[in-house]
């Protein structure tokens, strides 16, 4: 920030100066910034302090992680005025504008954001969805329209908010006649746009899915229940260390953030008062975010190289297709690693086809007599302190207790608990009490002052940095280090191995020293490994042992917890999946894979810059990514259909760019019409044009009768499982588990099938073409809209436990009683019992002779969750009680059930 564009630094004297700087500027290692700000120093304190304060409080507050957010944002605003990065020079600034003409977007923006908050709060805690619920626990009306309509509208608002501040801070996109793009003409909001109205309505107002969801809704539960942001633990299974962090730390912000009852026996508590609560909103948010991000980059990165039409036809098709749009709703660890690496490779694909000598555009903004240059860096290098710096805190504040009445301040080693606070002594819980670490040479400050260091490096080497490229290079690397926070070292593997296989492939070794490898791998350090560090040091070898070799090295390359007893697991598993996957695209999805071969032989030869070869690169890119995606995940052994996830991506860009060059083919007079932006195609013959259309002819017979036969096993029956649950086992864990009786979705399914079938074999006419590519779109977006807010609505009863433990908690409003899980291990009933139940995994006298000591204490009425086939001997054990009563049908659950026993 400065007072005027006079600099103190001193601006060249002369244009001997200016080429003597220019060429000392080529020679440096790292860039030349902007003199430091020491006022930024103090601001960063007064933010890093907040944030300190709110992790070392002994008694954790509501407004906690708004507090804590709050904190950091001020400290890397504060490091990043210390860096004088928004001191600018005046060359750098493309446009100038003043507060007042940013009041409008920033009202819409911030009017958007707060609303959208309120009523995801609001959703939370039940208000949205008053005593008038049925009691089934299915949504009203009232909580419909809050959810279908409210809150895609609120969060609209402030995406509008976002293109119109960018429109005003100066547009950087125009249309033919060099005039500023209007919003309705910008393909990137209408994307962003399609994907909230398709997945925002419903994503809240549905329960969680047994087992994923569940299991690590109930690990980030667990996490603000025990006020432990390191140490995961898994209720009756103790220390949680089969996965890495990032997707329990998101959902534990937003529960905190939104106001979820996390506390033991609270989770739907609200039910007491009258409410009930739908703490599924904040679980599934993050996910949704993720997702969000990652469609929008690659529709950039798509959109840079081969058009505006192409990069929105391939975020449709990823937008729509089951997998992807399933997982989406999925509070499980795929979709952020998915999410967070596609986001990688798309910024991977920009930069790589970015003018290396293009800068950043500098926005001025006019605070009065302060004037504040804001650019591309400010996103980056902001996003990277804001993931570093809170793990850093956090570090410092285990050597810190702070109560708040009387107020006291305790300074002690890291130390930390284990055991279920408010569940202790639970039959399946440990008992409470305090661990050391491992390593106590490895405590948690000089950890910190190992982090700080490696950021204070980044921050140093991209201090200048304001090129382009290289700040995308970053950008990947932040996200590649967010998706190995996700699910481990394939988070920056697999974008590492085709970055490499392109530069090898396309023989641009030069490339390889403009990735910003080094700094990557600085960033990759300070933002990915802090976790994995401090748990090692808590718990030492068994966390590796059980993470890397059991969950990760075992995985690979032998079975563990398999469920495909009697399947084909070779190459052909996968092959059948993505059959599922991409339904209704995949018919054009084996096309769009060979399509980009005819791209190698056009395009001159010696010209790596033209638009043609540009193309042709970014094809065998994203090739690579699918071949090397479906490879990695062939050659494991252990094989869940979610696994296969990382592949979609790249089908759908590859798909998307074929319908483009299919609507080319159309409109072009003898050849392919030019995509957008570019000034003209390249020339073809007649010839070749005629067998570019045969080959379009070809491929929708053979596009039709694939999604024909995909379409029939969706909706046939076989072996008395319905393969209508094909759909959920996209995502699900045991395949086996029985599709209720009381739904049917055959007739929708064969409906969709036909009309897509018979769409893609339209497309062999070449004159109906457009039409019937824009009908196949609405097709897809309409079975995505079904699969999302009514399929996956209406079977989430059956493959959750929410309407059980409603239930349970409504009778024992009436009826008092403890609540126990016989027989059971999915961890829905952990979740939504805020953990607060007897767990018996296996029966016998353990669990005989809980029960005799509840008897002894007065205990008349107990009530179980369980599944349907073990109420025979739940029965048995229990003696047969004077009221046995089934308080969960099947049809509202087919797999679990809520029992009530009384004895006199």
């Amino acid at each position: 920030m400065n007072d005027t564009h006079d600099k103190s630094s001193g601006a060249p004297a002369d244009a001997g100066d200016e080429t003597d700087a220019l060429e000392a500027d080529e020679v440096r290692l790292v860039p030349q910034g902007n003199p430091l700000r020491w006022r930024g120093a103090a601001v960063s304190a007064v933010g890093a302090l907040l944030a300190f304060i709110v992790m070392a409080l002994a008694p954790q507050l509501r407004w906690g992680v708004p507090l804590g957010a709050l904190g950091i944002a001020v400290a890397a605003l504060g490091l990043l005025d210390l860096l004088g990065t928004f001191d600018d020079p005046p060359e750098r600034v493309a446009a100038r504008v003043g507060i007042r003409d940013l009041l409008g977007p920033l009202a819409l923006l911030g009017g958007g954001l707060v609303a959208f908050f309120v009523l995801i709060t609001l959703s939370v805690a039940g208000y949205l969805s008053p005593s008038s619920l049925s009691r089934d626990g299915a949504p009203t009306l009232l909580s419909l329209a809050a959810s279908a309509v409210a809150v895609p509208a609120a969060f609209l608002t402030a995406v509008v908010g976002v293109f119109r501040l960018g429109e005003r801070l100066g547009p950087c996109r125009v249309d033919e006649a060099g005039a500023p793009r209007p919003l309705i003409r910008r393909h990137g909001f209408w994307l962003v746009a399609l994907v909230t109205l398709l997945y925002l309505p419903m994503l809240g107002s549905h329960s969680l899915t047994d087992p994923w969801e569940t299991h690590y809704g109930e690990v980030a539960r667990e996490i603000l229940a025990r006020n432990d942001w390191i140490s995961l633990w898994w209720a009756q299974d103790g220390w949680f260390w089969s996965k890495p962090v990032l997707d329990f730390w998101m959902q534990a912000l937003a529960m905190a953030a939104f106001g979820v009852r996390y506390r033991s026996g609270e989770m739907l508590s609200a039910v007491a008062e009258g409410r009930t609560p739908w703490p599924e909103w904040a679980v599934r948010l993050p996910i949704f975010a993720l997702t969000l991000v990652a469609v929008y980059l690659l529709y950039k990165a798509i959109a840079r190289i081969f058009g505006r039409r192409a990069g929105l036809l391939a975020g449709v098709v990823l937008t729509t297709m089951p997998q992807w749009f399933m997982v989406s709703h999925q509070t499980m660890t795929d979709m952020p690693f998915v999410a967070t690496m596609a986001a990688a490779m798309a910024l991977l694909l920009l930069g790589i086809h970015t003018d290396e000598a293009e800068e950043a555009r500098v926005y001025e903004v006019e605070l009065g007599v302060l004037k504040v240059g804001l650019s591309v860096y400010h996103l980056v290098l902001g996003a990277i302190v804001a993931c570093a710096l809170p793990q850093i805190l956090y570090l410092l504040s285990r050597h810190v207790e702070i109560h708040a009445a009387p107020f006291g301040l305790r300074l002690h080693g890291d130390v930390f608990s284990s055991g279920s606070p408010g569940n202790c002594g639970l039959p399946g819980n440990e008992a409470c009490r305090s661990v050391l670490p491992v390593l106590p040479g490895l405590q948690p400050v000089l950890q910190a002052i190992i982090w700080a260091q490696t950021l204070a490096i980044v921050l140093y080497a991209s201090w200048g940095e304001r090129r382009v490229q290289r700040l995308l290079f970053l950008a990947a690397w932040f996200f590649a280090a967010l998706s190995t926070m996700a699910k481990g070292p394939a988070g920056f593997g697999l974008p590492v191995l085709c970055a490499l296989g392109y530069v090898v492939v396309s023989r641009r070794y030069r490339d390889l020293l403009k990735m910003e490898i080094p700094v990557g791998l600085l960033v990759l350090a300070c933002v990915a490994l802090p976790w994995f560090v401090a748990m090692y040091a808590r718990h030492g070898q068994p966390f590796t042992d059980r993470l890397l070799f059991h969950d990760m090295f075992k995985r690979a390359f032998t079975h563990v917890h398999d469920t495909n007893e009697g399947d084909d697991v070779s190459f052909r598993y996968y092959v059948w999946q993505l059959g599922y996957a991409m339904f209704p695209w995949t018919g054009l999805v084996p096309a769009s894979l060979v399509w980009w071969l005819r791209r190698r032989e056009g395009g001159p030869p010696g010209e790596p810059g033209s638009a043609e070869a540009r193309q042709s690169d970014a094809s065998v890119f994203l090739a690579m990514w699918f071949i090397f995606g479906f490879a990695l995940f062939s050659l494991m052994l252990t094989k869940f259909h979610h696994y296969i996830l990382p592949a979609v991506p790249p089908a759908a860009m590859l798909t998307g760019i074929l319908l483009d060059d299919m609507l080319r083919l159309e409109r072009g007079a003898g050849g392919l019409a030019p995509r957008s932006g570019s000034a003209s195609a390249p020339a073809r013959s007649p010839s070749t044009v005629s067998y570019e259309r045969a080959m379009l002819g070809a491929v929708a017979i053979g596009a039709a009768l694939l999604v024909f036969f995909v379409g029939r096993d969706l909706a046939m029956a076989r072996e008395g499982q319905a393969s209508q649950a094909r759909l959920l086992h996209l995502f699900t864990y045991n395949y086996k588990r029985p599709w209720p009786q009381s739904l049917d979705f055959s007739a929708t399914l064969w409906a969709f099938t036909a009309a897509a079938a018979g769409l893609c074999f339209l497309l062999m006419v070449a004159r109906w073409r457009r039409l019937v590519l824009y009908a196949l779109v609405s097709l897809a977006v309409a079975f995505t809209a079904w699969g999302l807010d009514v399929y996956f609505v209406r079977t989430s009863p059956h493959w959750g436990q929410r309407e059980t433990l409603l239930a349970y908690m409504r009778s024992s409003q009436e009826i008092p009683g403890p609540l126990v899980a016989y027989q059971m291990n999915w961890k829905g009933e952990n979740f939504y019992a805020g953990n607060k139940l007897a767990v018996f995994v296996s029966s016998g006298k353990k669990f005989q002779d809980y029960i005799n000591e509840q008897k002894k204490k007065g205990v008349k009425t107990f009530y179980f969750a369980t599944e349907h086939g073990r109420i025979s001997s739940l029965s048995n054990e229990l003696g047969n009680p004077r009221i046995f009563e089934r308080l969960t049908s099947i049809e509202l659950n087919n797999k679990f059930l809520v029992v009530r026993a009384t004895f006199e």
